[in-house]
């Protein structure tokens, strides 16, 4: 396994599925791991798998090295992000030395070691189908800018993705809908199954509903994320300012590392708007509160958060995109709405109504025992691996 990080703390959604795919692969199979990270993660690493190795992060190039990577090479520049000799050498050190079933890269920006292993042997995690991502943002990014970068970068991306599907014996993708479009991409070249994202559901207290939080809303996510943040200045600009005028309890919990400038000096300004930055851990704000707040307008992959919300008695308010991949039906399991007066109706709806939160809640905690937990998803993760032993 080639990891971006080490997964731990679970702290992240790349973290959460890397932990439990661990853990599942090394219940059957003899795995060995190696990741970026500071040397005193690699005994953490170490307890996870069979035989763990943990690089230096490549330290963040400056946008001067970026711009030239980016003009003397065809490659997407999420390639470029974490590419290391030291890890690289340290990869071909083990092939020598092992005689290795399969090779898994876990992201796109662990994708290209790949092409040190033996084609019979790669296997791809797509975590997203990057260039889907970047083809919505090169429609909705808020400057001309980031419209162009993001435009350049979809073609790339597009290009090296298909490759990566097409040269791997096997894609993992996370939802169906990313499974169809990497396939579509790939052509009859490309073998992808589904394995969806997971949580341990028994890390997450089921905390029903209860009267005094009834105005609680949590944002939560890594906020120099364009995806994040992008949703949360629509939320704060396009939804609050009507929702405060009607529900005067209402407040907003913005959780997450990284807030931008403008999010932070909001807060200073309302306190009705409470920006935490990074906390190591959620579960106190999702006890707090009474919805998740999904308002994703770009994205791809699926929401972990929406997971880990369902898990723990959190009803959901979301666009479609927001919950994307996930098997949750609007109006059974999260509450749908995607402009913003439909934002502030369902949150009204939502606050007022402790019937209808209990209700969300019992029905999310049931739809991820059932389909999200890990040892729900066992069977499905043999199944997408077994072909790999004909």
């Amino acid at each position: 396994m080639l990891l971006p990080a080490v997964p731990v703390p679970l702290d992240t959604g790349a973290r959460i599925r890397n932990h439990g795919l661990l853990r599942l692969l090394a219940a059957d199979h003899e795995v060995d791991a190696i990741a970026f990270g500071p040397s005193a993660a690699e005994s953490a690493l170490a307890r996870l798998v069979h035989r763990a190795a943990v690089v230096p992060s490549p330290p963040r190039r400056a946008a001067m090295r970026r711009a030239l990577d980016v003009a003397r090479s065809d490659l997407p520049d999420m390639a470029w992000r974490l590419w290391s000799p030291a890890l690289l050498d340290t990869l071909r050190c083990w092939l020598e030395g092992e005689r290795y079933g399969v090779v898994q890269a876990e992201g796109i920006e662990m994708a290209r070691y790949l092409y040190a292993v033996p084609p019979a042997q790669r296997i791809y995690d797509a975590h997203n189908a990057e260039f889907l991502l970047q083809r919505r943002f090169s429609k909705t990014a808020s400057s001309a800018y980031l419209r162009l970068y993001s435009r350049l970068q979809w073609r790339r991306l597009e290009r090296f993705e298909r490759r990566v599907v097409q040269d791997s014996r096997l894609t993992l993708a996370v939802s169906q809908h990313d499974a169809n479009q990497l396939s579509a991409l790939a052509g009859p070249g490309g073998t992808v199954q589904v394995l969806p994202n997971g949580i341990d559901v028994a890390a997450y207290p089921f905390t029903p509903p209860r009267p005094e939080q009834a105005g609680n809303l949590l944002f939560l996510g890594k906020l120099d994320f364009r995806p994040n943040a992008e949703s949360a200045e629509w939320l704060v600009r396009a939804v609050l300012r009507p929702l405060f005028e009607s529900v005067p309890e209402a407040r907003l919990f913005a959780v997450g590392a990284n807030p931008p400038r403008w999010l932070v000096a909001a807060g200073q300004h309302d306190a009705r708007i409470a920006v935490t930055g990074y906390v190591a851990d959620e579960r106190p704000y999702l006890a707090r509160c009474a919805a998740l707040v999904l308002p994703m307008l770009t994205g791809g992959g699926t929401r972990l958060k929406a997971l880990i919300a369902l898990a723990s008695g959190l009803p959901i308010v979301s666009t479609r995109l927001g919950m994307e991949g996930l098997d949750a039906e609007p109006g059974e399991d999260y509450v749908l709405a995607e402009a913003a007066p439909e934002w502030v109706r369902a949150l009204q709806r939502l606050i007022g109504d402790p019937a209808l939160r209990a209700r969300l809640a019992r029905n999310g905690r049931a739809l991820v025992e059932r389909r999200y937990d890990w040892s729900a998803l066992r069977d499905q993760a043999r199944a997408a691996y077994a072909g790999l032993e004909e």
